[in-house]
């Protein structure tokens, strides 16, 4: 029996003797015959768009050039309804559940920080003080994926081949660089206190010489020497509304949020860290990722790599200035122009038909709830501290003591060995608990963890709570606002995290590898592109592996 690993080199032989033209080395893209199911990409590359609405596509549409987004969508698959099944929709788990193949209920994920019982604190997703930082003298680097329960896409792709197949997770924040890379990739992330890339000891001892060269470039002070001026001409925001209002937020030192930007002014007071709230921060991880690709070999023998990359400006540029902002539209139609000149590069270096490529976010974004509210939308803003006292008062008064460890959206974490010295139930409390956060204002609904645990949800929204509910880590009551209310005042800018359509709804986008042009509105979520890949690769699924693969809408 042949070894799968030894076929495409037998394929290019047997070409060889029938066709008297020289192999080539690597995996090919699917052809007809017997054996094109057994025939992998050379590499693939993961695009995250942290933030990312999935109408951005279209918003910006007429502003975008034929070589990126409208490239993916025109030449590749897009599914126009794909949707997180969980809810919080954060950072950390919306790339664990993408390359988990799973939600927070089973890869452990809960949110970019959450409270530990056991330790009477809060952690940071990614937070590893075991592990030091490589490449800079900083704590930036005490990172790992210790919290991630499930065996990640691009594990499962290294352990097939037996750690031949490399992997590369690359972000300005940590937490989108480590959970793609999962445990057995390398990971890299920005410093901000350095204002270069670097990793931790859990992945390697130091810097490779290809990373130690792309550092010693320093680009982001090349990056922040000039102004941030719009692309375009002003006018040609009309996607956008006006540049100076009262929703946006501002940098360091300047008093209003208007173009140009003063970047050189802003770096000389808040340093080269302000570089991943510019659309240069995108300009910077393209670079990275070609600099990985050649430094790596990436993509050049017959066992398929990864590159993971997330970025992180479009989320930090969306919660300072919001959706309808002028910055956004920017960094959208720069982020396109960077994606073409990308798309082009791995076109030249490998042929498209043998790089296969997803773009997708991590979750979507809310209008600001002021702008919302000049224009008679419904909207609101929860406060939480007076919403954490009265709920304790209420709950002092039926039990006699004030049961509650942990107040915060989206869950309360109650003093369980208080309440059963008591001689309470716990199931009583977390019920009340429950019944009594329906009563305040802008709550919309709230469940008890015995619910969470033991009903089957079908109605989309408690199904979402349901699935981003982790036994082991989560709460005791999960609860959500009604759509665009607000747990925290935003005066400016925009957050996310509820399980309304306009934080889980996310673009998908597929592209290369034979991929045929097309779309559909059959509903598929970000959990089903980790079993995807598995069948592009001929891999096992994740070990917590519950989506379903999309396969059969995008294999010819």
């Amino acid at each position: 029996m042949i070894s799968p690993s030894l076929r495409p080199l037998l394929l290019g032989f047997l070409f060889v003797a029938l066709a008297g033209s020289p192999p080539t080395l690597g995996a090919q893209a699917p052809s007809s015959g017997e054996s094109a199911h057994a025939q992998t990409p050379r590499l693939v590359i993961g695009i995250m768009v942290d933030q990312m609405r999935y109408d951005y596509i279209y918003r910006y549409w007429d502003d975008y050039g034929d070589g990126g987004i409208r490239r993916l969508v025109n030449d590749g698959f897009s599914f126009d309804n794909a949707r997180f099944d969980y809810m919080p929709t954060f950072t950390g788990p919306g790339h664990a559940s993408v390359y988990t193949g799973t939600t927070p209920a089973v890869h452990g994920i809960i949110g970019n920080n959450w409270y530990v019982r056991e330790e009477d604190r809060s952690t940071y997703v990614t937070e590893d003080p075991s592990v030091r930082t490589v490449g800079s003298d900083s704590d930036e680097g005490e990172m790992s994926p210790r919290w991630l329960l499930s065996s990640t896409i691009t594990d499962e792709l290294i352990l097939h081949t037996n750690q031949r197949s490399r992997v590369v997770g690359v972000s300005i924040k940590d937490r989108g660089a480590i959970l793609p890379a999962g445990h057995l990739g390398n990971a890299y992330w920005f410093d901000s206190s350095t204002a270069t890339m670097v990793s931790s000891t859990f992945y390697m001892e130091e810097l490779p010489d290809w990373a130690q060269a792309f550092n010693a470039r320093d680009l982001p002070s090349r990056y922040l020497a000039q102004p941030w001026e719009t692309l375009l001409p002003m006018e040609a925001y009309t996607a956008s509304i006006e540049d100076d209002n009262p929703y946006e937020g501002l940098f360091p030192g300047q008093d209003r949020p208007v173009f140009p930007h003063d970047l050189p002014a802003y770096a000389e007071e808040g340093g080269n860290a302000i570089l991943p709230y510019t659309p240069f921060a995108d300009s910077y991880l393209f670079e990275f990722v070609r600099a990985a690709i050649e430094g790596e070999e990436l993509g050049r023998d017959q066992f398929t790599d990864m590159v993971a990359v997330s970025f992180s400006a479009p989320d930090e540029i969306g919660h300072r200035y919001g959706p309808p902002s002028v910055e956004v539209q920017d960094t959208y139609l720069r982020f396109d122009r960077e994606l073409a000149a990308f798309l082009s590069y791995l076109d030249e270096e490998f042929g498209m038909e043998n790089v296969l490529v997803f773009l997708t976010s991590d979750h979507g974004g809310a209008h600001n709830p002021d702008y919302l509210e000049s224009l008679n939308v419904p909207t609101g803003q929860f406060s939480s501290r007076p919403a954490a006292q009265a709920l304790r008062e209420r709950l002092e008064e039926i039990y006699g003591v004030d049961p509650v460890l942990h107040f915060s959206a989206p869950e309360i974490y109650l003093d369980r060995e208080v309440i059963r010295s008591r001689g309470h139930r716990l199931s009583d409390v977390q019920e009340d608990a429950a019944d009594l956060l329906l009563e305040l204002e802008g709550v919309a609904g709230a469940l008890p963890a015995t619910a969470l645990r033991n009903a089957d949800f079908t109605e989309a929204i408690r199904r979402n709570v349901q699935r981003g509910y982790n036994a082991q880590r989560s709460g005791d009551v999960a609860w959500w606002l009604h759509p665009q209310w607000f747990s925290a005042r935003r005066t400016f800018g925009t957050t996310h995290g509820s399980p309304y359509s306009y934080d889980t709804r996310a673009p998908l986008l597929w592209y290369g590898f034979g991929i045929p042009a097309g779309r559909t509105t059959a509903p598929v979520y970000i959990s089903d592109i980790a079993s995807t890949l598995a069948n592009f690769l001929n891999i096992p699924y994740t070990s917590g592996n519950t989506g379903n693969p999309m396969n059969h809408h995008i294999t010819p």
